[in-house]
């Protein structure tokens, strides 16, 4: 996998609760704390992952490790940023649902106190499917990367 050049991303600096103004996930599951850099297709965030987390607790005892699904969840989160960024979908009444997850190679542990660095980019969309692919680092090390796909619901039941 080719990790992307985030050069060619617009920087910004995004707060948590700028994304929050998108993203109708909150903490304890907001795997998001800020945004360096977007583009219309692509996005660059980051997650401090402090020692207190819930996710620590128990995966694994003595040798605490991130789980793998919270760092295709947080790849995943930066996906739906950039399509509501964008404008793709009115945020405001609809979010983004994962439809499938493909390709999902984990390829180093991620440890408190570390910096997750996810990369999203839509590879396509047709109406209301859209399809990513994305990458987790930490430092200059590739963690993950996966292919997946979510679809627009409504907000409300």
């Amino acid at each position: 996998m080719m990790v992307k050049d985030i050069t060619s991303l617009n920087p910004v600096d995004m707060s948590e609760n700028e994304i929050m103004s998108y993203l109708p996930h909150r903490p304890p599951m907001l795997m998001l704390d800020k945004v360096t850099g977007y583009n219309k297709l692509e996005i660059h965030a980051e997650k401090y992952l402090d020692n207190d987390a819930f996710y620590f607790q128990g995966h694994f005892p003595g040798k605490p490790m991130l789980p793998g699904v919270m760092i295709v969840e947080a790849i995943a989160q930066a996906g739906a940023l950039i399509a509501a960024l964008n404008g793709n979908f009115d945020h405001e009444k609809s979010l983004l649902a994962f439809a499938g997850i493909d390709k999902a190679k984990f390829r180093q542990s991620v440890y408190p106190t570390e910096t997750l660095c996810v990369h999203t980019k839509i590879v396509k969309q047709r109406r209301i499917l859209y399809k990513f692919e994305g990458h987790a680092m930490v430092g200059s090390k590739l963690v993950a990367n996966v292919n997946f796909s979510a679809t627009q619901i409504p907000k409300t039941i």
